[in-house]
Parts: C-alpha cells; structure tokens; sequence
C-alpha cells in the first residue's frame, strides 16, 4: 500500500513538474512573429521586408533574442539595405547581401511588445527565358537563424501583374488590379533560403515594365521672374515584354503639378504639350509624347524631357538672391547608370559655386540634397516687362554686388579682357568631347567580343559624363560673359544641342551594348544602326556650326 502511495506521490510531482515548465520558459523568450514581403516593382527591381514583432506574454521583463536572416541565392543582387525600428542595432554583414544579423538593446516589459523591419533592395533579378517571356528571380523563404512562432511570407506583385503559375506551397490572391501570394505557417524553423525564378504572365494590361535608364539629369533654370524652374531628363529602354504606356516620375513639386514636355528632335514636333503629374504620371500614348495610341514598345529607347515650377518649400528668397535647396532623389524610382543634377541659369543670371553635381550610378533608396544660389541682374527684370516689385528685388541685388571689394572688380576686369579666351576654352572642351564619341566605334569594334561586358559599357558612359562636365563648366563661364542677347541666344542653343549630342552618343553606345552583349539580335542591329549613326552625325554637324558662330561672336565682346 505504501509502495502505491509513494508511486502516486510521485506522478504528482512529476504532473505539476512538468505544468511549471513551459511557464518558467514563457518568463524568458517572447513569441516571435515575422512577416517576409517580397515586394516586385513595376520597373524590375524587388524589396525584401522582415518584418518582426516580439510579444512578452509572460510576467516580468525579457530580452528579445538576436535574428540572423539569409537571402540565399539573391544575396549576390542586393544593392542596399537598411534597419527601422527602436531598440535595435544591425551588425555590419560579412558581404553586401548579408547575412543580417538584428540585435535588441532594450528589454520588453510584461504584457509589451517590440518591432523592427529589416529591408533590402534588390536589382539585377528579370532575365529572358527561352520563349521570350519575363523570368524574375524571387525569394519564398529566407533563412532565420531560430525557430519562429509563426512565419507569414508575401509576394505582393506590381498592378495587373500575376505569374504563370502560382510558387509552390503559395495561395494566389489575383484580384486584378492587386496581385499577391502568401504563405502562413507556425513553428517555423528554416535551415536555408529558398529562392526560385518565376516566369511573368503576360498581359497587355499589366503594370510591369522592367526599365534600364541609362541616365537621367535634373536641371535648375530661372523664369523670367527670377521663380525656380526644373527640367528632368530621363533616358531609358523598355526591357519588358509590352508596350509602356504610362512612365511615374517624381518631381520635385506638389502632387498635381503641371508639367510641359519637351518637343522630340526626331520627330521633330511642332509645339510641346502639358501635362498634369497626378499621382507622377505621364501618359505616354498620347501624340505630342511620342508613341501614339500604344505607349514606347518592348525593346525600344526612349527618352523624354519635360518642365515644371519648383514646389514653393525647396527655395527661399533673402537679401536679393535665391536659395535652391532641390531633392537629389532620382526623377524617376529605378536604379539609373549615370544622375546629374546642375544649374543652368539664363542671361542676366549669376550664380556662385559648384553649378554641377554628378552622382554617378544610383539605386531608387538615392537621397539628399543639392543647393545652389543665384542672383538676376536689373536688365534680367526689365527685359522680361515684370511686375515693379521684381524689378526693386533686382535692384537691391545689385546694391549688392557693388558692394564687392576693390580686389574683386579687378579680378572681374581682368576676366572682361579675356572673354575671347574662356569661349576658346569652352569650344576646346567640346572638341575633346566631340573626338571622344567619334573614337568610341572604333575603340569597342577593335575590342575582342569575349572581353565585352556591362563594366566596360558603364566605364565608357563614365568617360563620356565626365568630357560632358568639363564642356558644361565650360559653357557656363561663357554664359557669365554675354553682353548681348544674340550671343547668350547662340550660347543657349549650343546647350541645346549639346543636350542632343549626348542623348544620340548614348543612345547609339546603347545600341552597341545591347547587341555584343548578345540582347539583340544582328538584323535588328544592322536595321537601326544607319539611323542611329545619322541621328548623331546630324547633331555633331550643329554643334560644329554654332560653336564657329560663338567663335566669331565672341571677338566681338
């Protein structure tokens, strides 16, 4: 009977044992709870999100533990990453595309919880299958470095967008305009990434044009007021399988704001229309854009150009001059080759400092700031027929400057006298930039094929950006020394063209690429090749016939 008792007693203790247990381990590890979003853009990059929320259900404070998570396969296309959220730090990773080890240095009180977002951007991930259709390389389940209570993982895909078939093990959530995939499960514990290449649907409606923009550039200009203009070029290729009938752009003015792009030198367009930028948008089938009816075709570069007012809270006016303190976010939200942003100012301007920014390649997470100053002089205001108070700031401006040292009106007399000489300079720069393109065709037709590749193409459009920025630098000296309006007219066309120069330059690079990279195929080479090279040739010639025209006028001064 004894021995009965004691076998009882002892399940007993074993029973509440056993019931302590689990509570005891509550008391010092929360529930983890994450949340992988892989977020497809409509331009070809992606967005991974961790996101990861700890809940403290126990009854005294715990630390959350360290996660380590892992991209597998996509970690070689990382182009940058980052870390939100209080009370938590990101270990410098190993390598670029991680892993990402996220430490907590705050505990999470009882009954609390505590969250962060680990991200990433991804390029590099859209190839060409066999058929000719959209191949993207797509993440369905990192890696994590401890169980996990519950793992969600997401796909959310751009408008109208779906794949051929739904990823393994994911539930297909198409409702049209808004796609996406998910994945819920519990206990989680994955050893590795899974990564697998998805092959888009294709649909004339879908919102997924993976763009290569080889450049773009913000330009600072004045209104006739004095009032900050913005010009945003950008050069692209559609990489996708449909037609791109709607480009996003951001500007840097507020929602709505109205826009005129700029005429098409080929086809050269009678007068340039305005658009409103609602939501960004610009529609690019209608005529005056370029591609009527159908939008820019698969396969096709394009490049567009248009001006707005800058938004009234990126520049003050103090003391008769104007401060600009423009974004230097990139006009369009993709990764981009090569990003300028500089100061064009028109005649009767003046401006101080750096007048141009070269960012070189950039992703879509680009950010800061660029500032640039100028001042407009009496005849700038008078000329224009503006309002008297305009006419007063240009005045007090002028005060201003002639308030400057003796020192200073010597150096200024002393560049007077060689006006001639800054316009040489400036047509030598052009002429070194001008030998540059024409030696580039022969440079890469000497090249072995093997040796060809996307490096090579970038180190060549750095060359080129780089001859362009001296020819710019150069060109606004000569601006400060127009005396007279046809000699600022021609000096102002001379940037025009310019402008067409290095669109055709890089437009025909583009071409080269794309063809000894093996994109294109040689009968397609051949068909554009004569029109590319004409289109070049025939800005060359214009640039030549007015850098003769500034020679001359410039003996004049």
């Amino acid at each position: 009977m004894k021995r009965l008792v004691s076998v009882a007693l002892l399940l007993l203790l074993l029973t509440a044992a056993l019931a302590v247990l689990p509570a005891a381990r509550a008391q010092g590890s929360p529930k983890i709870a994450v949340t992988s979003s892989y977020i497809l853009d409509r331009y070809g990059f992606a967005t991974i999100n961790e996101s990861v929320r700890f809940t403290n259900n126990g009854s005294s404070a715990i630390q959350a533990p360290s996660l380590t998570f892992g991209f597998g396969n996509l970690s070689s296309d990382v182009a940058a990453y980052n870390l939100t959220g209080t009370g938590f730090t990101l270990a410098s990773p190993s390598s670029q595309g991680g892993p990402f080890t996220v430490s907590s240095t705050r505990s999470i009180q009882a009954g609390g919880n505590a969250s962060y977002v680990l991200s990433a951007l991804l390029d590099g991930l859209v190839t060409t299958a066999k058929n000719g259709s959209i191949q993207v390389s797509m993440l369905s389940t990192p890696s994590i470095s401890q169980k996990v209570d519950t793992l969600s993982k997401v796909i959310q895909m751009p408008s109208q967008t779906s794949f051929e078939a739904t990823p393994r093990n994911f539930t297909a959530n198409l409702l049209g305009s808004i796609n996406s995939y998910s994945w819920n499960s519990t206990g989680a514990f994955p050893q590795t990434a899974v990564t697998t290449h998805e092959l888009i649907k294709t649909y004339s409606a879908q919102d997924f044009n993976p763009l290569r923009v080889f450049s773009a550039e913000r330009s600072i200009t004045a209104d006739a007021r004095g009032t900050p203009l913005v010009t945003d070029t950008i050069e692209f290729q559609n990489m996708g399988t449909t037609p791109l009938t709607v480009l996003y752009v951001n500007p840097a003015a507020p929602v709505g704001t109205t826009a005129t792009i700029e005429a098409l030198t080929e086809p050269r367009l009678l007068n340039p229309v305005t658009v409103s930028l609602v939501g960004g948008a610009i529609d690019l089938t209608r005529v005056a854009v370029g591609y009527p009816g159908n939008g820019v075709p698969a396969g096709t570069n394009f490049t567009i150009t248009y001006e707005y007012a800058l938004g009234a809270h990126y520049y003050t006016t103090s003391g008769g001059r104007v401060t600009v303190n423009v974004p230097t976010s990139p006009p369009i939200k993709a990764f981009i080759d090569s990003y300028a942003v500089e100061l064009l100012l028109p005649q009767g301007a003046t401006s101080s400092g750096s007048t141009l920014t070269n960012f070189g390649p950039v992703s879509p997470w680009h950010a800061g700031s660029a500032t640039f100053a100028y001042g407009i002089s009496v005849g700038f205001a008078i000329d224009a027929g503006v309002p008297l108070a305009t006419v007063v700031f240009a005045l007090l401006l002028v005060g201003l400057f002639a308030m400057r040292s003796t020192s200073a009106e010597a150096e200024e007399a002393e560049e007077e006298e060689t006006s001639s000489e800054v316009a040489s300079a400036m047509i030598k720069a052009f002429d070194e930039k001008t030998n540059l393109i024409n030696s580039l065709w022969s440079e890469i037709a000497g090249k072995d094929p093997n040796e060809l590749d996307k490096e090579y193409f970038d180190e060549l459009r750095s060359r080129l950006d780089a001859f362009r920025s001296r020819a710019i630098q150069r060109l606004n000296e000569v601006k400060q020394k127009s005396t007279s309006q046809k000699f600022f007219e021609v000096v102002n066309q001379i940037h025009a063209t310019e402008r067409e120069v290095d669109r055709a330059s890089k437009d025909k690079l583009n071409l080269y690429q794309q063809y000894y990279l093996r994109q294109m195929r040689k009968e397609v080479y051949d068909r554009l090749l004569p029109q590319y090279t004409k289109r070049l040739e025939k800005a060359l010639n214009q640039l030549s016939d007015e850098l003769h025209t500034v020679q001359r006028e410039a003996k004049l001064l």
